[in-house]
């Protein structure tokens, strides 16, 4: 922990020097071992270009530690509070930033690319959001393995060209409220145990448990299939069995799409996590009022049936993969919604599914305000932005 301390903020001070320093910085200094705290952000990568190195390195610093502070915000926030955090000034990061690490660093006249560990400060942060009146729960899942694999034709692999592996490799799974490692793959791995698996073959997912060893286990798979990204998870984590597809068009570096794809896919996992918990009491309540009787009941409504947890499927029209892109972005986050899955995504429609605590009434009217029509269709609910 000591290291937190002293290695901090390097570029507050004589920003010009220091640029000048960084350029040996690589030869003698490694990767950060850092504790696995909530309160870290690891493995932060930073690709900016300004007018010159010095405002380009400047730059890079403040976006990684802006990303910091809302990474490890929504890693102990509830879902829910997404949408309504509040403003984060240059003046509060300074204040909660408590130090940064250097993993890789390479700077030319205008650009600047790094890749750095961030920590905050615990306290300082518990704080502020106390300050917003913001609950925060720093419960953490026990720890399982994941087993990226993909499947090429019918063989099972590793890694390749797609940079599967490493998009998880690149993911910060240590800090997470879900923490993870990342195993390799046996040689005597085969397609069809594989696929027995993703079929959800009881025996078969046992036997891969077995023989890795390692309690919960998750399969993520990638595979490219028809000029998609296809995204399976199957096997058990914290919360129990999971099963998971999602397909995304490739528009371009299929290494990109890999890097999204995972990054997704360790969400879904991290939100199983959220949601599971969001029944227990969370570490740190929000501040309530508690006042009894008449005089709290005045301002409230006593006789207002209290809103319970509901499992909402709906099928979700839109035009295009931007404009899934789009929906889904903001679907996350709107307040109330917790826990969103997509169950199927084809060209023009998608099936997801998320929890809502409300009454449908609510629910209904919070999409209208964001922008979307919730209705039914043969039964079904069909959501489209209106």
């Amino acid at each position: 922990m000591a290291f937190w301390r002293f290695k901090f903020r390097i570029r507050r001070a004589g920003a010009a020097a220091l640029l000048l320093a960084a350029t040996f910085a690589g030869v003698i200094c490694g990767p950060a071992r850092a504790a696995d705290s909530l309160y870290t952000v690891a493995k932060i990568s930073v690709d900016v270009t300004a007018k010159d190195a010095v405002a380009a390195r400047e730059m890079g610093m403040s976006e990684a530690e802006q990303r910091a502070v809302m990474t490890v915000l929504k890693r102990i926030v509830p879902a829910s509070v997404y949408a309504s955090l509040p403003e984060i000034s240059k003046g509060d990061i300074e204040t909660l930033v408590n130090g940064v690490s250097i993993r890789s660093e390479q700077n030319s006249t205008t650009r600047y690319l790094a890749v750095l560990d961030i920590s905050l400060n615990e306290q300082a942060l518990k704080q502020f959001l106390q300050d917003q009146n913001i609950a925060y729960s720093e419960a953490r899942a026990p720890s399982i393995s994941i087993l990226p694999l993909m499947i090429d034709g019918g063989s099972v692999k590793s890694e390749g060209a797609e940079g599967w592996r490493e998009a998880w490799e690149g993911l910060d799974l240590s800090h997470s409220v879900t923490p993870a490692t990342i195993l390799r793959p046996r040689p005597d791995l085969d397609a069809a145990t594989l696929k027995a698996v993703l079929a959800g073959d009881p025996p078969a997912l046992a036997s891969m448990q077995e023989d890795y060893g390692y309690g919960q286990l998750v399969i993520a798979v990638g595979q490219i299939d028809h000029g998609q990204f296809v995204t399976r998870l199957a096997g058990s984590d914290a919360v129990g069995p999971i099963t998971f597809e999602q397909s995304d068009k490739l528009a371009g570096d299929v290494m990109t799409a890999a890097r999204n794809a995972a990054e997704i896919a360790f969400g879904v996992l991290e939100n199983r996590w959220k949601v599971s918990q969001a029944g227990e009491a969370p570490a740190t309540e929000a501040k309530r009022d508690e006042r009894e009787g008449p005089e709290a009941e005045a301002e409230g409504k006593p006789n207002e049936p209290a809103e319970v947890p509901r499992n909402v499927v709906a099928e979700v029209e839109f035009s295009g993969l931007k404009d899934w892109q789009d929906i889904r972005g903001r679907l996350m986050n709107i307040a109330g919604i917790q826990g969103l899955e997509v169950n199927s995504l084809s060209a023009r429609a998608a099936s997801i599914t998320f929890d809502y605590a409300g009454s449908l009434g609510k629910l209904q009217t919070e999409l209208g305000q964001n922008g979307f029509e919730l209705g039914e269709k043969d039964g079904n609910f069909v959501l489209r932005s209106r």
